[in-house]
């Protein structure tokens, strides 16, 4: 701690003080200077955060949906028997639905009789300890089930599974999936030939066999299992009297008619509700469930349609005795309802499909009732005027309001009078003072900027240029379809919209409209005012953000040229502290000798002063 004006009696701190604030005011200027570039780079980058969410909404809304520009609508004339939808590909079509005389129904089944005795099946209980009237002991096989999920790192046709120490057994109850795709598992006896020799593996088929203390699968030549693949081996072990097993399976079509299979290995430890979520999930796509009022499971195909090619062929098979004996389930019995297509007629042709709802030119529609008799569902598809419409006010709304914004920034006054403030002046007026001043000292750091200028008259020359298209339409420009510049001077460019106009020329022609805001082609002029504009904004982002940073990767001060700017002034902040810091010890030093001087003499003063007077 420094102490001054023991020997002069002046107030060398307050001195100190009024000499470093002199010596420090280049370096208050300084800091003025970089506030003023900093609030000079916060504008810019406002200016390119309205900039870059106006170009994403534009993509959004005319590119990436670029149906909203060509949207259709479908009336019914009776909604509850027929809907329809339509895409922005569908053409402006009628299309008469008659004798819609079935709907497409999914294939179920049910128990064939009760499944259990006195005593009802618990569904949360272990499978063998439940009283199934038609599963008998020699159902369950003695045996441990496990199941291993095997990640394949690169291709192979071969595959290594951890099966214990050679106690591998039941082979073919082994269930081997690939992405879900069940092979039929076969062992080596399987593939020999009676009189000698071995065949080779079908596509379809996969050996498994003990591989040391491990089990392993081979593919046939060239089935080949892909990188990534997840193949899931089910396999049993050898295991004490209370661990049994079962196997059964169920196999469904998809819709070209090719069968889909899956084995499920069923544990005595198993619940009844485990096995139903093993349907559930499993690809064959059947949903189970449970009913203890007639003490039967239904089964229900979750595809609607005649998949299964062959004549009155089941939609669901289902083998093993869990499935036949337990869950008394027959594919032949009366207690199948069939699956059946719709089938209806459109515009006198008769035809049928394996779904209720399905898409024809575009237009997707949905069957919910049969009709009776000459009852007729019109369906009418035209042109969602109001949709297009209201896309395209959207477009102009934002443009106006970044409009609004730009011209804003760009006419806003300047005050040069009114510089940053610094901490002592903030500290010497009131809050609101400082708020006013700052809103002064803020104002106009984009005033006339030819920078933004040029994105924004860039951007006036790409709406108002004409668009070629190959469409042959009457509109190639937005003044053809209704929207123009406001002739208010201080509107200072806005677009205006004639309703009536816009309207007219949608229901006219949509493809035109379209094409004047989303057209694409190898030149400017054959491009869409969305695209012209969208690459206008991408370049001014870029300029923009290579002055002030913030987008485009540029976050660092050296990455742009604001940046560069506050860290140059920055260098010479603190070259000139280091100066202050040195001028200060010198005053120090000089107050401090003047004050050993003064000290020095007032000593020898007193000394003097004893020996003169001191005998008196």
């Amino acid at each position: 701690m420094r102490m001054g004006g023991l020997a002069s009696g002046m107030d060398t701190e307050q001195i100190m003080r009024d000499l470093m604030r002199a010596e420090r005011m280049p370096v208050d200027n300084m800091v003025k200077q970089r506030q003023v570039v900093e609030w000079q780079m916060d504008a810019y980058r406002e200016v390119n955060l309205k900039f870059n969410e106006f170009r994403n909404k534009m993509v959004d809304q005319f590119i990436l949906t670029s149906q909203n520009l060509s949207a259709k609508q479908v009336t019914s004339s009776n909604s509850s028997l027929v809907s329809a939808t339509a895409s922005s590909s569908a053409g402006n079509v009628s299309l008469r639905l008659t004798e819609v005389n079935k709907l497409a129904r999914a294939e179920s089944n049910y128990s064939t009789a009760a499944i259990s005795g006195e005593s009802k099946i618990q569904t949360n209980q272990a499978l063998k300890d439940q009283p199934f009237n038609g599963l008998t002991e020699e159902d369950w096989k003695s045996g441990v089930a496990k199941t291993q999920i095997v990640r394949v790192a690169s291709p192979t046709n071969t595959v290594s599974f951890a099966a214990g120490v050679e106690n591998l057994k039941a082979a073919e109850d082994t269930v081997v999936k690939v992405n879900g795709k069940e092979y039929k598992t076969v062992t080596a006896e399987d593939l020999q030939i009676e009189g000698g020799g071995t065949r080779a593996l079908s596509a379809n088929e996969v050996l498994v066999e003990q591989d040391g203390n491990g089990g392993k699968l081979t593919f046939a030549d060239g089935v080949t299992v892909p990188s990534g693949a997840q193949v899931s081996v089910t396999y049993i072990q050898e295991g004490g009297e209370n661990d049994v097993y079962t196997t059964s399976s169920i196999t469904t079509f998809d819709r070209d008619g090719k069968e889909i299979k899956d084995t499920f290995v069923i544990k005595g430890t198993d619940t009844l509700s485990q096995v139903f979520q093993q349907i559930n999930r499993s690809k064959v796509g059947v949903s189970a469930f449970y009913d203890s009022h007639g003490d039967q499971v239904s089964m229900t195909r979750k595809e609607t349609g005649i998949n299964n090619k062959e004549e009155a062929g089941a939609e669901m098979k289902f083998e093993g005795a869990f499935f036949t004996n337990a869950l008394k389930l027959d594919e032949t019995s009366a207690n199948r309802q069939v699956a059946q297509n719709a089938e209806f007629t459109i515009n006198g042709m008769k035809t049928e499909r394996q779904t209720n709802t399905f898409t024809i030119d575009g237009v997707t529609i949905t069957l919910k009732g049969t009709t009776t008799g000459a009852e007729q569902v019109s369906l009418n598809v035209s042109t969602n005027t109001d949709k297009v419409f209201d896309t395209i006010k959207g477009f102009v709304d934002d443009y106006n309001e970044l409009l609004d914004f730009v011209n804003g920034k760009l006419g806003e006054e300047r005050y040069r009078d009114y510089k940053p403030l610094s901490d002592e002046e903030r500290e010497a007026i009131s809050d609101k003072e400082a708020e006013r001043w700052d809103e002064r000292a803020q104002s106009g750091m984009l005033r006339n900027d030819q920078m933004i200028q040029s994105v924004m008259d860039r951007m006036r020359s790409d709406i108002y240029g004409m668009v070629s298209n190959n469409l042959g339409s009457d509109y190639n420009q937005l003044s053809a379809i209704g929207i123009t510049t406001s002739r208010d001077y201080n509107d200072r460019g806005k677009l205006e919209i004639n309703e009536d106009r816009l309207r007219q020329a949608i229901e006219a022609d949509p493809a035109g409209v379209a094409a004047v805001f989303n057209s694409d082609g190898a030149t400017s002029g054959e491009k869409g005012i969305i695209r012209r504009m969208r690459e206008t904004l991408t370049s001014g982002i870029d300029n923009i953000s290579t002055r002030a940073g913030g987008m485009g990767g540029k976050v660092a001060n050296h990455q742009f040229t604001l940046g560069r700017q506050i860290e140059s002034i920055n260098d010479r902040i603190s070259n000139f502290e280091r100066r202050l810091q040195q001028v200060e010890d010198r005053y120090w030093r000089q107050f401090t000798a003047m004050e050993k001087a003064m000290h020095q003499a007032n000593s020898q003063a007193e000394s003097l002063f004893a020996q003169l007077y001191g005998g008196q």
